[in-house]
Protein backbone atom coordinates (compact mmCIF):
# COMPACT_ATOMS: atom_id res chain seq x y z
CA UNK A 1 0.00 0.00 0.00
CA UNK A 2 1.15 3.52 -0.79
CA UNK A 3 -0.63 6.27 1.04
CA UNK A 4 -0.19 9.98 1.38
CA UNK A 5 -1.88 11.54 4.35
CA UNK A 6 -4.12 14.57 3.92
CA UNK A 7 -1.40 17.11 4.63
CA UNK A 8 -0.37 18.97 1.51
CA UNK A 9 2.57 20.61 3.28
CA UNK A 10 4.20 17.20 3.30
CA UNK A 11 3.65 16.52 -0.33
CA UNK A 12 7.03 18.01 -0.92
CA UNK A 13 7.93 15.06 -3.10
CA UNK A 14 11.00 13.01 -2.80
CA UNK A 15 13.72 11.42 -4.92
CA UNK A 16 16.28 7.79 -6.30
CA UNK A 17 20.05 7.31 -6.40
CA UNK A 18 23.00 7.33 -4.75
CA UNK A 19 25.45 10.13 -4.61
CA UNK A 20 25.02 10.76 -8.31
CA UNK A 21 22.97 7.81 -9.52
CA UNK A 22 24.23 6.42 -12.75
CA UNK A 23 21.40 4.61 -14.50
CA UNK A 24 21.77 2.19 -17.39
CA UNK A 25 20.17 3.16 -20.69
CA UNK A 26 16.42 2.75 -20.71
CA UNK A 27 13.59 3.53 -23.06
CA UNK A 28 11.80 5.62 -20.46
CA UNK A 29 14.20 7.58 -18.24
CA UNK A 30 13.98 7.29 -14.48
CA UNK A 31 14.35 10.11 -12.04
CA UNK A 32 17.24 9.94 -9.67
CA UNK A 33 18.59 12.38 -7.17
CA UNK A 34 17.14 15.13 -5.03
CA UNK A 35 14.05 17.30 -4.75
CA UNK A 36 13.58 20.85 -5.98
CA UNK A 37 14.85 23.91 -4.15
CA UNK A 38 11.47 25.58 -4.24
CA UNK A 39 8.08 23.84 -4.41
CA UNK A 40 5.04 25.57 -5.84
CA UNK A 41 2.06 24.94 -3.57
CA UNK A 42 -1.34 26.45 -4.28
CA UNK A 43 -2.80 25.00 -1.10
CA UNK A 44 -5.76 23.51 -2.94
CA UNK A 45 -5.19 19.78 -2.59
CA UNK A 46 -2.87 16.93 -1.81
CA UNK A 47 -1.73 15.98 -5.30
CA UNK A 48 1.69 16.60 -6.78
CA UNK A 49 3.62 16.60 -10.06
CA UNK A 50 7.38 16.20 -10.18
CA UNK A 51 9.99 15.42 -12.80
CA UNK A 52 13.36 16.22 -14.24
CA UNK A 53 15.00 18.07 -17.11
CA UNK A 54 18.32 16.51 -18.10
CA UNK A 55 21.14 17.03 -20.59
CA UNK A 56 20.86 14.37 -23.29
CA UNK A 57 24.46 13.94 -24.41
CA UNK A 58 25.48 13.53 -28.05
CA UNK A 59 28.83 14.67 -29.41
CA UNK A 60 27.68 15.23 -32.97
CA UNK A 61 30.36 15.46 -35.70
CA UNK A 62 30.50 18.71 -37.67
CA UNK A 63 29.72 19.06 -41.37
CA UNK A 64 32.13 17.13 -43.55
CA UNK A 65 32.91 14.31 -41.11
CA UNK A 66 31.15 11.05 -41.94
CA UNK A 67 30.55 8.47 -39.22
CA UNK A 68 29.66 4.89 -40.12
CA UNK A 69 28.57 4.08 -36.57
CA UNK A 70 26.69 6.27 -34.15
CA UNK A 71 28.77 8.32 -31.70
CA UNK A 72 28.09 7.37 -28.09
CA UNK A 73 24.60 8.45 -27.02
CA UNK A 74 23.56 9.50 -30.53
CA UNK A 75 21.00 8.38 -33.10
CA UNK A 76 20.17 9.57 -36.57
CA UNK A 77 18.09 12.73 -36.71
CA UNK A 78 14.78 13.09 -38.58
CA UNK A 79 16.62 14.07 -41.76
CA UNK A 80 18.60 10.83 -41.65
CA UNK A 81 21.86 12.75 -41.84
CA UNK A 82 22.67 14.58 -38.61
CA UNK A 83 23.33 12.85 -35.31
CA UNK A 84 21.20 13.84 -32.30
CA UNK A 85 20.93 12.59 -28.70
CA UNK A 86 19.04 9.34 -28.18
CA UNK A 87 16.34 10.44 -25.72
CA UNK A 88 17.56 8.00 -23.05
CA UNK A 89 19.07 8.70 -19.64
CA UNK A 90 22.56 7.30 -20.13
CA UNK A 91 25.63 7.04 -17.92
CA UNK A 92 27.10 10.44 -16.97
CA UNK A 93 24.04 12.44 -18.08
CA UNK A 94 23.07 15.06 -15.51
CA UNK A 95 20.12 17.29 -14.71
CA UNK A 96 19.89 20.87 -15.93
CA UNK A 97 19.78 23.55 -13.27
CA UNK A 98 17.90 26.83 -13.63
CA UNK A 99 15.29 25.78 -16.21
CA UNK A 100 11.94 27.62 -16.01
CA UNK A 101 9.10 25.05 -15.88
CA UNK A 102 5.45 26.11 -16.13
CA UNK A 103 2.26 24.44 -14.95
CA UNK A 104 -1.09 25.29 -16.46
CA UNK A 105 -4.58 24.05 -15.59
CA UNK A 106 -6.26 21.95 -18.24
CA UNK A 107 -4.69 19.90 -21.03
CA UNK A 108 -1.82 21.26 -23.14
CA UNK A 109 -1.33 23.87 -24.39
CA UNK A 110 -1.73 25.69 -21.08
CA UNK A 111 1.05 27.43 -19.19
CA UNK A 112 -0.21 30.34 -17.16
CA UNK A 113 -0.88 29.10 -13.63
CA UNK A 114 2.41 28.37 -11.84
CA UNK A 115 6.15 28.42 -12.44
CA UNK A 116 9.22 26.90 -10.78
CA UNK A 117 12.94 26.60 -11.48
CA UNK A 118 14.75 23.27 -11.64
CA UNK A 119 17.17 22.44 -8.85
CA UNK A 120 20.86 21.60 -9.18
CA UNK A 121 20.05 18.11 -10.42
CA UNK A 122 17.35 19.22 -12.86
CA UNK A 123 14.38 18.30 -10.69
CA UNK A 124 11.17 20.28 -10.39
CA UNK A 125 8.07 20.00 -8.22
CA UNK A 126 4.51 21.32 -8.08
CA UNK A 127 2.54 20.29 -4.98
CA UNK A 128 -0.76 21.06 -3.27
CA UNK A 129 -2.71 20.18 -6.44
CA UNK A 130 -6.33 19.15 -6.76
CA UNK A 131 -7.52 16.36 -9.05
CA UNK A 132 -7.76 17.31 -12.71
CA UNK A 133 -5.80 17.89 -15.90
CA UNK A 134 -2.59 19.92 -15.95
CA UNK A 135 -0.05 20.90 -18.57
CA UNK A 136 3.66 20.85 -17.69
CA UNK A 137 5.55 22.87 -20.27
CA UNK A 138 8.94 24.42 -21.00
CA UNK A 139 9.61 27.22 -23.45
CA UNK A 140 13.32 27.20 -24.44
CA UNK A 141 13.00 30.76 -25.76
CA UNK A 142 11.53 32.30 -22.61
CA UNK A 143 13.44 35.09 -20.90
CA UNK A 144 14.95 32.72 -18.34
CA UNK A 145 15.50 29.70 -20.56
CA UNK A 146 17.06 31.48 -23.51
CA UNK A 147 20.36 31.77 -21.64
CA UNK A 148 20.07 28.28 -20.09
CA UNK A 149 19.03 26.08 -23.01
CA UNK A 150 19.94 27.68 -26.33
CA UNK A 151 20.97 26.42 -28.77
CA UNK A 152 19.48 22.96 -28.69
CA UNK A 153 16.54 20.64 -29.33
CA UNK A 154 14.17 18.45 -27.34
CA UNK A 155 14.75 14.70 -27.60
CA UNK A 156 12.30 13.39 -24.98
CA UNK A 157 9.33 12.87 -24.69
CA UNK A 158 8.99 13.75 -28.38
CA UNK A 159 9.22 10.95 -30.92
CA UNK A 160 11.25 13.15 -33.26
CA UNK A 161 13.55 16.00 -32.37
CA UNK A 162 11.93 19.41 -32.41
CA UNK A 163 12.37 22.98 -31.34
CA UNK A 164 10.06 25.31 -29.45
CA UNK A 165 7.72 24.83 -26.48
CA UNK A 166 7.35 21.28 -25.24
CA UNK A 167 4.50 20.17 -23.02
CA UNK A 168 2.98 17.10 -21.43
CA UNK A 169 -0.60 16.72 -20.24
CA UNK A 170 -0.88 15.11 -16.79
CA UNK A 171 -4.15 13.86 -15.29
CA UNK A 172 -4.17 13.69 -11.48
CA UNK A 173 -6.60 11.70 -9.39
CA UNK A 174 -7.55 12.74 -5.87
CA UNK A 175 -4.36 12.98 -3.76
CA UNK A 176 -2.35 11.38 -6.58
CA UNK A 177 1.38 12.03 -6.96
CA UNK A 178 2.95 11.80 -10.43
CA UNK A 179 6.73 11.68 -10.40
CA UNK A 180 7.42 10.55 -13.96
CA UNK A 181 7.44 13.80 -15.96
CA UNK A 182 10.76 14.04 -17.80
CA UNK A 183 12.22 16.26 -20.49
CA UNK A 184 15.53 15.73 -22.35
CA UNK A 185 17.46 18.57 -23.98
CA UNK A 186 20.30 18.13 -26.48
CA UNK A 187 22.70 21.07 -26.66
CA UNK A 188 23.69 21.15 -30.33
CA UNK A 189 27.22 22.34 -29.57
CA UNK A 190 27.86 20.36 -26.39
CA UNK A 191 29.78 18.26 -25.73
CA UNK A 192 32.28 19.23 -28.45
CA UNK A 193 33.06 16.54 -31.00
CA UNK A 194 36.48 14.91 -30.81
CA UNK A 195 37.70 12.54 -33.48
CA UNK A 196 39.58 9.76 -31.70
CA UNK A 197 42.38 8.10 -33.74
CA UNK A 198 41.88 4.36 -34.20
CA UNK A 199 45.20 3.61 -32.48
CA UNK A 200 44.26 5.55 -29.34
CA UNK A 201 42.71 3.47 -26.56
CA UNK A 202 39.45 4.83 -25.19
CA UNK A 203 39.21 4.86 -21.41
CA UNK A 204 35.70 5.18 -20.02
CA UNK A 205 35.29 7.65 -17.18
CA UNK A 206 34.21 6.30 -13.81
CA UNK A 207 31.84 7.97 -11.40
CA UNK A 208 34.18 8.38 -8.46
CA UNK A 209 31.82 10.69 -6.61
CA UNK A 210 29.80 7.77 -5.34
CA UNK A 211 32.75 5.83 -3.94
CA UNK A 212 33.31 6.29 -0.24
CA UNK A 213 36.06 3.99 0.97
CA UNK A 214 36.78 3.59 4.64
CA UNK A 215 39.68 1.78 6.28
CA UNK A 216 38.89 -1.84 6.99
CA UNK A 217 38.74 -3.03 10.54
CA UNK A 218 38.68 -6.39 12.24
CA UNK A 219 35.12 -6.96 13.44
CA UNK A 220 34.76 -7.50 17.14
CA UNK A 221 32.71 -10.46 18.29
CA UNK A 222 29.24 -9.56 19.47
CA UNK A 223 26.17 -11.43 20.59
CA UNK A 224 24.24 -13.25 17.86
CA UNK A 225 21.06 -13.48 19.89
CA UNK A 226 18.05 -12.39 17.87
CA UNK A 227 16.04 -9.62 19.54
CA UNK A 228 12.70 -10.93 20.73
CA UNK A 229 9.72 -9.52 18.83
CA UNK A 230 7.07 -7.97 21.06
CA UNK A 231 3.39 -8.39 20.25
CA UNK A 232 2.77 -4.78 21.22
CA UNK A 233 4.78 -1.59 20.82
CA UNK A 234 6.81 -0.54 23.83
CA UNK A 235 6.41 2.84 25.48
CA UNK A 236 9.70 4.07 24.01
CA UNK A 237 8.77 3.02 20.47
CA UNK A 238 8.01 6.15 18.38
CA UNK A 239 5.29 4.28 16.51
CA UNK A 240 3.33 3.91 19.74
CA UNK A 241 2.54 7.64 19.87
CA UNK A 242 2.75 8.82 16.26
CA UNK A 243 -0.42 7.27 14.86
CA UNK A 244 -0.80 6.67 11.13
CA UNK A 245 2.26 7.54 9.03
CA UNK A 246 2.25 10.46 6.62
CA UNK A 247 3.45 8.07 3.92
CA UNK A 248 4.29 4.41 3.77
CA UNK A 249 5.53 1.99 1.15
CA UNK A 250 5.45 -1.80 1.16
CA UNK A 251 7.17 -1.95 -2.25
CA UNK A 252 4.35 -3.37 -4.29
CA UNK A 253 5.92 -1.40 -7.15
CA UNK A 254 8.73 1.09 -7.81
CA UNK A 255 6.61 4.21 -8.31
CA UNK A 256 8.30 6.08 -5.46
CA UNK A 257 11.86 4.99 -6.21
CA UNK A 258 14.18 5.34 -9.17
CA UNK A 259 15.52 1.82 -9.09
CA UNK A 260 18.77 1.26 -10.98
CA UNK A 261 21.84 -0.91 -11.37
CA UNK A 262 25.44 0.10 -12.04
CA UNK A 263 28.86 -1.47 -11.59
CA UNK A 264 28.63 -1.19 -7.81
CA UNK A 265 25.08 -1.73 -6.64
CA UNK A 266 21.60 -2.78 -7.68
CA UNK A 267 18.23 -1.64 -6.37
CA UNK A 268 15.17 -3.55 -7.58
CA UNK A 269 11.64 -4.49 -6.54
CA UNK A 270 11.36 -8.24 -5.96
CA UNK A 271 8.47 -10.04 -4.27
CA UNK A 272 7.16 -6.90 -2.53
CA UNK A 273 10.63 -6.02 -1.21
CA UNK A 274 13.18 -3.44 -2.19
CA UNK A 275 16.22 -5.66 -2.78
CA UNK A 276 19.49 -3.75 -2.34
CA UNK A 277 22.71 -5.47 -3.41
CA UNK A 278 26.30 -4.23 -3.11
CA UNK A 279 28.35 -6.17 -5.65
CA UNK A 280 31.88 -5.58 -4.40
CA UNK A 281 33.41 -5.79 -0.91
CA UNK A 282 34.99 -2.34 -1.21
CA UNK A 283 33.13 -0.15 1.35
CA UNK A 284 31.30 1.56 -1.51
CA UNK A 285 28.14 3.33 -0.31
CA UNK A 286 25.36 3.28 -2.88
CA UNK A 287 22.06 4.90 -2.04
CA UNK A 288 18.57 5.49 -3.31
CA UNK A 289 16.57 8.59 -2.36
CA UNK A 290 12.83 8.97 -2.57
CA UNK A 291 11.00 12.14 -3.56
CA UNK A 292 10.08 13.41 -0.14
CA UNK A 293 11.89 16.26 1.51
CA UNK A 294 11.48 17.38 5.13
CA UNK A 295 13.14 19.00 8.13
CA UNK A 296 11.53 17.38 11.18
CA UNK A 297 10.38 13.79 10.81
CA UNK A 298 10.55 10.19 11.92
CA UNK A 299 11.42 7.57 9.30
CA UNK A 300 11.63 3.84 9.72
CA UNK A 301 12.55 0.84 7.58
CA UNK A 302 12.34 -2.90 8.18
CA UNK A 303 14.86 -5.08 6.38
CA UNK A 304 16.41 -8.54 6.37
CA UNK A 305 19.99 -9.25 5.33
CA UNK A 306 21.05 -12.33 3.45
CA UNK A 307 24.57 -13.77 3.83
CA UNK A 308 26.82 -11.18 5.48
CA UNK A 309 29.84 -10.71 7.72
CA UNK A 310 31.79 -8.05 9.57
CA UNK A 311 31.09 -4.48 8.58
CA UNK A 312 28.66 -5.19 5.72
CA UNK A 313 26.00 -2.58 6.39
CA UNK A 314 22.79 -0.93 5.27
CA UNK A 315 20.56 1.75 6.66
CA UNK A 316 18.85 5.10 6.28
CA UNK A 317 20.13 8.19 4.52
CA UNK A 318 18.37 11.41 5.52
CA UNK A 319 18.51 15.21 5.31
CA UNK A 320 20.18 14.70 1.95
CA UNK A 321 20.03 17.77 -0.30
CA UNK A 322 21.59 18.16 -3.73
CA UNK A 323 24.81 20.15 -3.88
CA UNK A 324 27.46 21.06 -6.43
CA UNK A 325 29.31 17.94 -5.23
CA UNK A 326 26.33 15.62 -5.62
CA UNK A 327 24.07 14.46 -2.82
CA UNK A 328 25.19 14.98 0.76
CA UNK A 329 23.62 14.05 4.07
CA UNK A 330 23.53 11.74 7.09
CA UNK A 331 23.86 7.94 6.97
CA UNK A 332 22.53 5.89 9.89
CA UNK A 333 23.71 2.35 9.35
CA UNK A 334 23.69 -1.03 11.06
CA UNK A 335 26.31 -3.70 10.34
CA UNK A 336 26.40 -7.48 10.20
CA UNK A 337 28.52 -7.61 13.36
CA UNK A 338 25.76 -5.98 15.45
CA UNK A 339 26.92 -2.37 15.42
CA UNK A 340 25.48 0.98 14.39
CA UNK A 341 26.94 4.33 13.35
CA UNK A 342 26.01 7.81 12.21
CA UNK A 343 28.12 9.35 9.46
CA UNK A 344 28.04 12.50 7.36
CA UNK A 345 28.91 12.73 3.66
CA UNK A 346 29.88 16.18 2.35
CA UNK A 347 30.45 15.18 -1.26
CA UNK A 348 34.14 14.42 -0.72
CA UNK A 349 34.71 13.03 2.77
CA UNK A 350 32.71 10.58 4.89
CA UNK A 351 32.97 11.74 8.52
CA UNK A 352 32.02 9.64 11.55
CA UNK A 353 29.73 11.52 13.92
CA UNK A 354 29.29 8.30 15.90
CA UNK A 355 31.74 5.47 15.19
CA UNK A 356 30.53 1.88 14.89
CA UNK A 357 29.09 1.00 18.30
CA UNK A 358 27.79 -2.40 19.49
CA UNK A 359 24.23 -2.71 20.80
CA UNK A 360 22.23 -5.49 22.41
CA UNK A 361 19.28 -4.38 20.26
CA UNK A 362 21.10 -5.42 17.08
CA UNK A 363 21.47 -9.10 16.19
CA UNK A 364 24.73 -10.05 14.50
CA UNK A 365 24.97 -12.49 11.62
CA UNK A 366 23.20 -13.43 8.41
CA UNK A 367 19.43 -13.70 7.88
CA UNK A 368 18.66 -11.15 10.60
CA UNK A 369 15.68 -8.78 10.46
CA UNK A 370 15.81 -5.31 11.98
CA UNK A 371 13.44 -2.36 12.22
CA UNK A 372 15.52 0.82 12.34
CA UNK A 373 14.41 4.43 12.62
CA UNK A 374 15.59 8.04 12.83
CA UNK A 375 13.84 10.80 14.74
CA UNK A 376 15.13 14.14 13.43
CA UNK A 377 13.83 17.30 15.06
CA UNK A 378 15.90 20.46 14.87
CA UNK A 379 19.49 19.64 15.83
CA UNK A 380 18.46 16.57 17.85
CA UNK A 381 18.84 13.16 16.19
CA UNK A 382 17.54 9.98 17.82
CA UNK A 383 18.52 6.57 16.45
CA UNK A 384 16.28 3.52 17.02
CA UNK A 385 16.42 -0.23 16.47
CA UNK A 386 13.52 -2.62 17.12
CA UNK A 387 11.62 0.34 18.60
CA UNK A 388 14.32 0.90 21.25
CA UNK A 389 16.33 4.11 21.55
CA UNK A 390 19.99 3.49 20.72
CA UNK A 391 21.29 6.99 21.31
CA UNK A 392 20.48 10.70 21.09
CA UNK A 393 22.89 13.02 19.31
CA UNK A 394 23.07 16.74 18.62
CA UNK A 395 24.47 17.79 15.26
CA UNK A 396 24.03 20.77 12.94
CA UNK A 397 25.76 19.51 9.79
CA UNK A 398 22.62 18.93 7.70
CA UNK A 399 19.33 20.72 8.33
CA UNK A 400 16.94 19.35 5.69
CA UNK A 401 16.73 17.25 2.58
CA UNK A 402 15.54 13.98 1.11
CA UNK A 403 15.61 10.56 2.70
CA UNK A 404 16.08 7.00 1.51
CA UNK A 405 18.24 3.91 1.94
CA UNK A 406 21.84 2.85 1.40
CA UNK A 407 23.91 -0.34 1.28
CA UNK A 408 27.64 -1.05 1.57
CA UNK A 409 29.61 -4.30 1.39
CA UNK A 410 32.82 -4.50 3.40
CA UNK A 411 33.53 -8.24 3.53
CA UNK A 412 30.86 -9.98 1.42
CA UNK A 413 30.56 -9.62 -2.37
CA UNK A 414 26.91 -9.41 -3.48
CA UNK A 415 25.79 -8.45 0.01
CA UNK A 416 22.00 -8.06 -0.09
CA UNK A 417 19.41 -6.54 2.21
CA UNK A 418 15.69 -6.84 1.46
CA UNK A 419 13.60 -3.92 2.70
CA UNK A 420 9.97 -4.89 3.27
CA UNK A 421 8.56 -1.60 4.55
CA UNK A 422 9.42 2.10 4.70
CA UNK A 423 7.41 4.57 6.79
CA UNK A 424 7.55 8.33 7.25
CA UNK A 425 5.90 10.69 9.74
CA UNK A 426 5.96 14.47 9.42
CA UNK A 427 6.72 16.00 12.83
CA UNK A 428 5.83 19.54 11.61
Amino acid sequence: MKRIAHNHSMLVLLITLTLLLVLPSCNIPLINGSGTDEAIDDGGGNGGIAGRVWHDLCSSPPEGIQMETAPEGCVRGPDGMKWVANGKLDVAEIGLHGVDVRLGTGPCPSSGSYATITAADGLFLFSGLEAGDYCVSIDPESEINASVLAPGIWTYPVSTTELGVIGKTVTLGVDEVRSDIYFAWDYLLLPPFELIPTNTPVVEATTSATVTIEPSATPAATSTQTPTASPTLGDSDPRASLGDPTWQDDFADASDWAIYEDDHARFEIAENDLAMTAFNADYYNGWLLSWRKDVNFYIEATGTVETCSGRDSYGLMFRAPASDKGYIGYLFGISCDGRYSLRSWDGEVMSKILDWTPSTHLAAGSEQTHRIGVWAQGNELKLYAQGELLTTLTDTTHSEGLFGLFISAAQTPNFTSNIEEFLYWDLQ
